[in-house]
């Protein structure tokens, strides 16, 4: 947990590893002492998430995130949605709250990624989720191979760029949360915290 003081209100962020199951309980842990719950999440991926039970289709998921959930299941099962988003949004629903979405919308995320994610960027994707299969990545905790993966997709410009975006993003949200509530937690992946920790604390 990282605890700081925005304005006047208490913001408590919440690292999690995306995908991995056992990441709920922590989020079972920390939840019930707060005004306000948000994640790194747009409204209609939070909404997707509320309607999981009548969606049949699986998720989309992108040669990398495959890749990345292929790696992480030697620290335990991994899910989609994740498992640590999912249970912060039917605790907030049992006691009668909305998580508040701390990320872009569908529209905005697909204007940046298109406005900064080249062609080439784009083509070598696939080059590159091979590699990481290939690549070695010496992580002891699910949250070190976690921010690894990241530092390694983040070799491709464009996508280093979309992250530093999400993380100025999330960051501003917080900061307009925090000048009408009093507490706040913040469920946000490991490999974002301290970008917006650091945006938060200038």
């Amino acid at each position: 947990m990282i605890s700081l003081k925005v304005g006047g209100c208490d913001v408590d962020i919440l690292p999690f590893v995306s995908g991995l199951e056992s990441e709920a309980e922590k989020v079972r842990d920390a939840f019930g002492k707060y005004e306000a719950y948000g994640t790194s999440l747009g409204i209609e991926g939070i909404q997707a998430v509320e309607r999981r039970a009548e969606i049949d289709d699986d998720p989309e998921v992108g040669e990398l995130d495959l890749v990345y959930a292929k790696l992480m299941e030697r620290f335990g099962q991994v899910e989609l949605p994740s498992p640590a988003v999912c249970e912060l949004v039917d605790l907030c629903a049992k006691e009668g709250m909305t998580v508040i979405p701390l990320d872009m919308n569908d529209e905005e995320f697909t204007e940046l990624y298109c406005g900064t994610v080249k062609t080439l960027d784009f083509v070598r994707e696939h080059h590159h989720a091979k590699k990481g299969l290939k690549t070695g990545f010496p992580a002891e905790t699910p949250e070190e191979l976690a921010v690894q993966w990241d530092a390694f997709v983040n070799r491709i410009r464009g996508y280093r760029e979309v992250s530093s975006s999400r993380e100025a993003y999330i960051a501003a949200q917080i900061r307009d949360i925090s000048k009408y509530r009093k507490s706040l937690l913040a469920l946000i992946e490991v490999e974002r915290c301290d970008g917006i920790v650091a945006l938060l604390e200038t």
